[in-house]
């Protein structure tokens, strides 16, 4: 009978040692499957963060491109553009003003400059080109 109490005693080392690998690796896969899932949703949030900069980055041009435009569009609705553009495409005048017509010159352009003399009549060589390579040659430059 004295070995009844030791027999069950040792069983029972036994099954407490041959629990604890069990429960190491079943708490090792449960480790594993929450910091998969951790890094897997720390992914997922970086990744929404990056397309939301992106997307407010894309937001601000396309803010700055708007106000270009509403500020062309004003330029465009501005009578003095009005007026420019209907004596340049158009033709109108003011009442008691003279139009000037100028070849060459455009109406619409900011900068222009006429020139007075014309330039120095150029002396055309009439020589072939084999006699103007032999003078090439051969005659001293002067």
């Amino acid at each position: 009978m004295s070995n009844l109490p030791q027999e069950k005693s040792l069983k029972n080392r036994l099954a407490d040692k041959a629990k604890w690998p069990l429960f190491l690796i079943a708490n090792i896969a449960i480790l594993l499957v929450v910091g998969m899932s951790t890094v897997r949703e720390t992914y997922r949030g970086w990744s929404v963060d990056q397309e939301i900069q992106a997307l407010e980055q894309k937001a601000a041009s396309l803010e700055g491109r708007r106000s270009e435009l509403a500020a062309f569009a004003d330029r465009l609705q501005s009578p003095e553009y009005i007026e420019r553009e209907a004596r340049a495409k158009l033709g109108l005048q003011k009442p008691g003003e003279h139009v000037i017509i100028l070849e060459g010159v455009s109406a619409t352009s900011s900068q222009w400059s006429i020139e007075v003399t014309p330039p120095p009549p150029v002396a055309i060589d009439t020589r072939s080109n084999p006699e103007r390579w032999w003078d090439y040659f051969t005659k001293p430059k002067t």
